[in-house]
């Protein structure tokens, strides 16, 4: 007897709908406008490559380390944007990227996350919880692309593709500095999953080579030294402080940490996947910044505490409520796209000085790290800026003297004149600014949240 295929539309469900939640919150949120600073500068760095026919191992964008030693780690992704930004004269693109790379995430996450529950009910209520975690991380910055290749490698090692390692490394090296948690993370699914040895060292050995022969060749480990030595200066920006997990946009990394206990408690959790699970756990509570790439690891695995759940949507609903049901996610799917609709796609004014930085003058000019990747990418590499976020490069000296100089600290006099400033592009209410206006330094230009100052 022939079985007829049921279509699509026929075994759509409600439960279905609550998958497309992370859909809805990647496309919105990718309509924002541009707020990311460290995204700015790479763009540039990516034309200047373009331009000069090789990878960056000097700093060209400060006066204070100009010419310095600095090896820029996303050179492969830096050159995707500088040639995107010539194609279309813009960063219009920035939007279609973030709903490509972060549903590519989302969805890999979403697999693995079925993979282990087989139940649509469980794997949409993780992945509304992930989404709440997980959007505020979608920026236009190279770690995006990370966080696609560490879910990729998730689902790669889950279905014992090992050869494939070393290529993703590869990119992934040539893309951002975390590709270690690459290698970290494939050791410990041989520990958790008791593999074989011998096929793991060869995966590793291989992509120990692989990481090896970037642009960069061994300067890959060099990237990797400089930031390691500079962890405290890191500390001082907000993203790598110590996250607070009961914060409202981290919440969900607390249920993580509930559910994982709640899970090991029932003994849904084999002992030898402990070797998997807290060391990326931990490695979730060291910083704001690794608390996503921790939950891409950790969440499939927080199904096991729902696994009793797991039979509740095996449904099949009826010929009427299957096409109420098709119409609905189509209309979920293509609603979000009107935040798009009258919107082009730019630099938020109020998180960059766009206006007051057209009245910048001859000269050098302080600002902090935020704004230094806007001037970057705005007027650079002509002109130069004091700092920006490439705390590997400044040090955390410089960097905490960067925080007493934004403060208003008297040290502030020194670094001025150490540095012939004669000018200063900062928040108008900042501590800077009401030393400067004690000084009798002129504001030449200002709005309602930026001010520009120039020497009297």
């Amino acid at each position: 007897m022939t079985v007829m295929a049921v279509p699509w539309w026929r075994r759509l469900t409600p439960i279905h709908l609550i998958l497309l939640v992370p859909w809805v919150g990647l496309v919105i949120g990718a309509a924002s406008p541009i707020r990311d600073n460290s995204f700015l500068w790479h763009v540039r760095a990516g034309t200047l490559q373009l331009d000069v026919g090789h990878v960056l191992r000097t700093d060209p964008f400060s006066f204070t380390l100009h010419g310095a030693p600095w090896r820029t780690q996303s050179w492969l992704v830096e050159l995707g944007y500088g040639l995107l930004e010539r194609w279309t004269h813009g960063l219009g693109w920035v939007p279609v990227m973030l709903v490509v790379v972060g549903a590519l995430t989302f969805l890999l996450v979403g697999l693995s996350v079925y993979r282990r529950s087989r139940s649509l009910l469980v794997t949409g209520i993780v992945m509304v919880l992930f989404t709440w975690l997980g959007l505020a991380y979608q920026v236009p910055r190279p770690v995006l692309m990370s966080f696609l290749f560490l879910a990729l490698l998730v689902v790669m090692m889950d279905h014992g593709i090992m050869w494939a390692v070393p290529l993703v490394l590869w990119a992934w090296a040539s893309v951002h500095g975390s590709w270690v948690l690459g290698l970290g993370y494939v050791t410990l699914d041989a520990l958790a999953y008791r593999r074989s040895w011998r096929p793991v060292m060869r995966t590793l050995a291989a992509s120990l080579i692989t990481v090896s022969i970037t642009a960069h060749g061994l300067g890959v480990w060099e990237i990797l030294g400089a930031f390691l030595r500079n962890r405290d200066a890191l500390r001082l920006i907000t993203e790598w402080a110590v996250p607070d997990i009961l914060s409202v946009p981290n919440l969900p990394y607390a249920l993580v940490i509930v559910a994982l206990l709640v899970a090991a408690a029932k003994g849904a959790i084999d002992t030898r996947r402990l070797w998997l699970i807290v060391p990326f756990l931990l490695f979730g509570l060291t910083s704001e910044r690794s608390l996503f790439p921790a939950a891409i690891v950790l969440v499939p695995w927080t199904v096991l505490a729902l696994s009793a759940h797991k039979d509740l949507v095996r449904l099949s609903p009826r010929r009427p409520e299957a096409i109420v049901n098709a119409l609905i996610a189509i209309l979920i799917v293509v609603t979000p796209l009107a935040a798009y609709i009258g919107v082009r796609p730019g630099i938020d004014p109020t998180g960059f000085p766009v206006q007051a930085a057209r009245h910048l003058t001859e000269g050098r000019v302080w600002s902090d790290d935020r704004t230094g990747g806007f001037l970057i990418y705005a007027y650079g590499p002509e002109r130069e800026v004091f700092i920006d976020d490439r705390a590997e490069l400044y040090g955390v000296d410089f960097m905490r003297e960067l925080v007493q100089t934004r403060d208003g600290d008297p040290i502030w006099r020194n670094v001025f004149q150490q540095q012939n400033i004669q000018q200063a592009l900062v928040h108008r209410d900042s501590g800077i600014g009401r030393a400067l206006d004690a000084a009798g330094w002129y504001r030449a230009f200002e709005d309602d949240t930026w001010a520009l100052w120039t020497k009297p």
